[in-house]
């Protein structure tokens, strides 16, 4: 009887070759998934880490407008009426255009003010002007810096413009535009608790504060 001849077992590939070839695809497509899921989240932290800086940034240079009257000097304690701007960001304050109302209407200078709300601008006394005034069109303000743009002190007018002046200075609106060193620009209005945020300063009003 003639017997067959048996197959040979299938050779083991000897220790330190190489896998086979589908073994070794599935790894290299491990190997690039995970090289691609890397690259992702670096970028995601890069871009992630940027936008904090940026934040960070735009926060150490913030300024922050505020309007406000008074009818008390700052210095002495002594009667003055005076309307205030002060910047209490952290950050200088580029004044791009300031318009004052009395009653709805624009204000360009303290005459005008003082003729629409108490009789008219009160005479001179000697050289002795009765409105000490501060320009503060175009103006960086500083961060803290506080300006007092239109003061009437007592001594200087009569008890009678005086006290006029003090029940409508609460008539007085300010509105205002400004901008950060980062080109970050806000809309002031004494009427509303917060400067607005806005993409650019919108055109100027044409009756603008002369002071």
């Amino acid at each position: 009887m003639t017997t067959e001849p048996t197959a040979p077992p299938p050779a083991t590939p000897p220790p330190g070759n190489p896998p086979p070839a589908p073994a070794r695809g599935r790894f290299e497509l491990v190997v690039g998934a995970s090289a691609i899921m890397l690259s992702v989240v670096s970028l995601f932290v890069a871009i992630s880490a940027n936008r904090t800086q940026e934040r960070m940034l735009a926060a150490s240079v913030w300024p922050s407008m505020i309007f406000g009257s008074s009818n008390i000097s700052r210095d002495d304690g002594s009667p003055e009426i005076a309307l205030d701007l002060l910047n209490r960001g952290t950050g200088p304050a580029r004044i791009r255009w300031v318009e004052l109302a009395h009653r709805g209407k624009p204000m360009a200078t303290a005459g005008d003010l003082l003729q629409a709300c108490c009789g008219g601008m009160p005479e001179s006394r000697g050289d002795v002007h009765p409105i000490i005034g501060s320009g503060i069109q175009r103006r960086v303000f500083g961060a803290e810096e506080w300006v007092s743009f239109l003061r009437m002190p007592l001594a200087r007018v009569p008890q009678e413009t005086f006290d006029a002046f003090d029940r409508e200075r609460h008539q007085v609106r300010l509105r205002a535009c400004y901008c950060s060193v980062l080109d970050d620009c806000w809309l002031l209005d004494s009427e509303l608790e917060e400067p607005r945020a806005v993409s650019a300063c919108p055109a100027a009003p044409r009756v603008l504060w002369r002071g």
